[in-house]
């Protein structure tokens, strides 16, 4: 398949739902030309899931030694792992079905590229409720969409593919992490003071009282976050998806809708149903950025 040798498809990885590592494989070749625009360019990180999702499995960053010539690679200081890493860039459907070979299920991209690795595209707030309570995370979405409205931005949301979502400010490459990050802040500090009996930004899980944490930190040079389309290592093999504002307003969104069986279908409708949810890119108000 697109010229990689391909190994033990019908090993199970997600055993509750009869799902394969082939699945897996041919889920990423449906959606290769989609989601490669999220990942060509960024430096990624991946989780491995080598006897499936109920089975060890490990974030990687450094681009393994016997991986082929095909397979592009950049290589950068990793502060916490104090040393050099060779990153690989997922830039063509050779590379992500190779992953995929690897028992590759999540995919974790930066969120800016190698030609401005020090600008970030996208404002990202993780939204992460209790377990089981989707519902907080989709009002804590549409409040921080409140406030983003109000500052004159605009913004998409996907699910993470787990337990919450991701609501994203597609941003020009004009400003550095801290700057985006001081903006970021700032939005969710807002938020969370209009509802603070239900929302926090609070670190510390202990400390959250059973809020939903609305968190910003995921917004510094070489931190990541679960690609679009990406899978998840959880029963009935989930996908981070784009979800209309309106279905989460009206509180009709299902985190587990859209998964490995299911998307290739949705995107024979949309061929990048993601990017048609995203706005334009945008500047950030003064205020927000100042020190």
């Amino acid at each position: 398949m697109a010229g990689v040798e391909l190994s033990r498809l019908d090993k199970v990885f997600w055993p509750e739902d009869g799902l394969t590592k082939g699945d897996l494989i041919a889920y990423l070749d449906a959606v290769a030309p989609a989601m490669l625009r999220y990942l060509r360019g960024r430096p990624l990180t991946v989780k491995r899931y080598p006897d499936g999702v109920t089975g060890q499995a490990f974030y990687q960053k450094n681009t393994p030694g016997y991986a082929p010539a095909f397979v592009r690679r950049i290589t950068l200081r990793a502060d916490t792992a104090r040393r050099d890493v060779a990153y690989t860039l997922a830039n063509d459907r050779r590379t992500l079905l190779w992953l995929g070979n690897q028992a590759v299920i999540e995919f974790h991209p930066f969120l800016s590229r190698v030609d401005a690795l020090d600008r970030p595209e996208m404002l990202l707030f993780d939204i992460d409720p209790p377990e089981g309570r989707f519902d907080l995370a989709a009002r804590t979405a549409v409040l921080t969409r409140e406030v983003l409205t109000a500052h004159g931005l605009e913004a998409a949301v996907k699910t993470s593919g787990a337990k919450g979502v991701h609501v994203v400010v597609p941003l020009v490459r004009r400003y550095g992490y801290d700057a985006a990050a001081r903006a970021a802040y700032r939005l969710a500090e807002e938020a969370a003071a209009r509802e603070p009996s239900e929302v926090t930004v609070e670190f510390l899980k202990a400390q959250r009282g059973g809020r939903v944490f609305l968190d910003w930190t995921r917004i510094g040079l070489g931190k990541h976050v679960v690609a679009p389309y990406s899978p998840r290592a959880r029963p009935g093999a989930p996908v981070s998806f784009p979800v209309p504002w309106e279905r989460l307003e009206r509180g009709r969104a299902d985190p587990l809708e859209h998964t490995i069986v299911t998307v290739p279908m949705a995107m024979d409708r949309s061929a990048d149903p993601w990017g048609a949810a995203l706005p334009a890119k945008q500047s950030l108000p003064r205020d927000l950025t100042a020190e």
